[in-house]
């Protein structure tokens, strides 16, 4: 069971008083992971789905060559993050993330907006075309040791600064990754609140 889902389902269970429900906290504990259990039976499913759509994807655009490991592995990746995201959305509902935001979400998708943003890796990543497979190389190579949730969204960043012009860290040593480790950073922070209902 991952942790991620279970502190999910207990943020989302606390806001809406469902604990009151179980006569002890052991039936409550109990609960929770059958439910973060069942929802990391949809987000495998849902990984999964996404993966074979992404390796089709890029058949479609190579003439049909499969990808290379490399490529393998990041379209893995964010398959897995994005259904994650998506299961615990639906799954929850209101309770990992307000109406207002999703409200938000369909504004900016319909005016087109966002696209010139340069926080459009921040607030829109859902929207934006996947990173190339040499910005996922880059990003494997400036930060070999962050996570797979650090690496993915950095990735993002990394293309929407590399569309923008704007320069971007190119080796481990770069002056530059500090800033951008800070900035993926803060932004995992702040959707790991708005998700889970964490205080850092």
């Amino acid at each position: 069971m991952s942790e991620t889902t279970r502190r999910a389902v207990q943020a989302a269970w606390e806001q809406i008083g469902k604990g009151q429900q179980y006569q002890t906290p052991h039936a409550l504990t109990e609960a929770i992971e059958a439910e973060a259990e069942r929802l990391d039976e949809l987000i495998g499913d849902e990984t999964q789905r996404l993966r074979d759509q992404g390796i089709a994807q890029y058949r479609a655009d190579n003439q049909g060559h499969h990808p290379p490991v490399l490529e393998s592995v990041q379209i893995g990746n964010r398959a897995r993050f994005q259904a994650e995201e998506l299961i615990l959305h639906q799954e929850l509902g209101e309770q990992v993330e307000t109406a207002v935001m999703e409200e938000d979400e369909e504004e900016t998708f319909a005016d087109q907006s966002w696209r010139d943003s340069p926080d459009r890796w921040r607030h829109s990543l859902h929207l934006m075309d996947d990173p190339t497979p040499e910005i996922d190389a880059l990003t494997e190579e400036v930060w070999p040791e962050q996570t797979i949730r650090f690496r993915v969204t950095a990735a993002y960043l990394m293309q929407a600064r590399y569309e923008d012009s704007q320069p971007i860290p190119e080796t481990p040593d770069d002056p530059l990754k500090a800033e951008f480790t800070a900035l993926v950073a803060e932004a995992i922070a702040e959707r790991e609140r708005d998700l889970y209902g964490t205080n850092g």
